[in-house]
């Protein structure tokens, strides 16, 4: 009877109100084509701020958002950053920091007849300015999540709930891909029907989702497999075992069948990583052999459903298509684009309307991202982003190893394995791919992050001397 009092007061309207957003931020934002259309993503932009309002208009003290406050600004930085980019400053002062930027005005001044005495840092300063609101958005949206995840109820409901979310996307583009419908929700869209995409207009897009949920399906797997012994009776064991199991297969499959390369070299090399992780918090090699055979389940679930359609992308990828293809020209020539903007980059969002600048002539089509996260990262924002991003990504994956070594719960240090797995998965994605530019992915990953953050830890007793 003592503790009922304590435990009411853990879950206070703040939270709850905030776990609820969230929970409609990942159960629908990425049913209507990721939420790239204006009004869904002004809307997940406005519920991570809503979300953080309130969690501290409740009665929680903000200490508990002190695991997330450097890794939430880095991100709001880059917010900054991009507000700064669309603000007008003297003529002098851009000249130092970017003097091809101001070549650039004064041929656009020509056409204006009108003397330019105060400029932008961005080629586009309301693109800057609107891009920065979103990433202010994804900040908020982690640290509220943080503040959701110490409560453990609260983690599973949003856990589930993207788990929901992704067989959803696997079942929805399963029917479509049978049905070779190039449609999602009665709209044309165009593509390729035989991949998997969901309700994404892009697969690659759909396979970033699918890394997340799959490396969170991992950690519980490996965390109902702990539990097993705890069981009374066989029918409970099997039902921690099985279940689990059959989610991983399904979710690993389901990636393979969207087709993604990144996706798919991602999520081996981050389910890798997690047994690796294991291996060492156990101390036995073992453990680490063990669960290296859950990734060669999930093989072997592409090769029993089709592994022309589920290895065949990768497998058909010819040397020429490497290094001849149209992302490594594009790579080049982003490369080329920093170099004319390396200290402030072109503006935050910008890609679009600065890559035309070095689009090669055999180049067609218009290119609105870089087929890189992170290289785009550094074109749009120069050499302050990344150095800020890796700065607050290195205190996160700090926070979530701690969390994973010395979680309270098996449960907790579960989160904390799952959103480093998450982390390595994107990240490998990112390099390669586009996929935290569809804004449910971005707000889906902050929160991944932001709940396993807020898991209660252990303190280390300092041992004697």
């Amino acid at each position: 009877m003592a503790e009922r009092p304590r435990i009411i007061r853990q879950f206070d309207a703040g939270s709850m109100l905030a776990a609820l957003i969230l929970l409609a931020i990942v159960g629908l934002g990425p049913i209507y084509f990721g939420s790239v259309l204006p009004r869904e993503r002004i809307a997940l932009q406005a519920g991570g701020f809503l979300a953080l309002a309130a969690v501290l208009a409740g009665r929680k003290p903000l200490s508990e958002l002190r695991h997330i406050a450097i890794p939430a600004l880095a991100v709001a930085a880059i917010g900054v950053v991009g507000l700064l980019q669309s603000l007008a400053w003297p003529r002098f002062l851009v000249q130092i920091l970017s003097s091809h930027l101001v070549t650039l005005w004064d041929k656009a001044s020509l056409l204006t007849g009108a003397a330019v005495d105060t400029l932008p840092l961005s080629l586009a300063p309301a693109v800057s300015r609107s891009t920065a609101i979103h990433w202010l958005a994804l900040a908020a949206c982690m640290a509220a999540a943080c503040a959701v995840g110490r409560e453990r109820g609260l983690r599973r409901i949003l856990a589930i709930s993207l788990l929901a979310v992704a067989i959803f996307e696997i079942v929805y583009g399963s029917d479509n891909w049978f049905a070779q419908r190039n449609s999602i929700f009665g709209m044309e869209v165009g593509g390729d029907p035989t991949r998997i995409r969901g309700t994404f207009v892009n697969p690659d897009h759909l396979a970033l989702l699918l890394i997340i949920a799959t490396t969170l399906g991992f950690s519980w797997l490996w965390w109902s497999v702990r539990r097993i012994q705890r069981q009374a009776t066989v029918e409970t064991r099997l039902l921690h075992a099985v279940l689990p199991s059959m989610l991983f297969l399904l979710l690993f499959v389901g990636l393979a069948f969207t087709g993604s390369r990144a996706g798919l070299v991602a999520i081996i090399f981050a389910i890798l990583s997690q047994t690796m992780m294991l291996a060492i918090h156990y101390r036995r090699w073992q453990v680490g052999l063990l669960y290296s055979g859950v990734l060669a389940i999930g093989l072997g679930g592409i090769l029993l459903f089709g592994l022309q359609k589920g290895l065949g992308r990768l497998l058909d990828t010819s040397a020429y298509e490497l290094t001849l293809n149209a992302r490594p020209v594009v790579y080049r020539a982003s490369w080329e684009l920093w170099q004319l903007f390396p200290w402030t980059g072109t503006g935050l969002g910008t890609f679009r309307q600065a890559f035309p600048l070095v689009q090669p002539t055999g180049l067609e089509r218009t290119w609105i991202h870089a087929h890189s996260d992170v290289l785009e990262l550094l074109v749009t924002t120069g050499l302050i982003g990344l150095p800020v991003m890796a700065c607050g990504l290195l205190v996160l994956v700090r926070r979530l190893w701690a969390v994973f070594q010395l979680g309270h719960r098996s449960e907790d240090r579960a989160a904390g394995l799952g959103a480093l797995g998450a982390i390595i998965g994107t990240l490998l994605h990112s390099i390669f791919d586009f996929g935290l530019t569809l804004p449910a992915n971005a707000f889906i990953f902050a929160t991944v992050c932001g709940l396993a953050c807020g898991a209660a830890t252990r303190k280390v007793k300092p041992r004697k001397q």
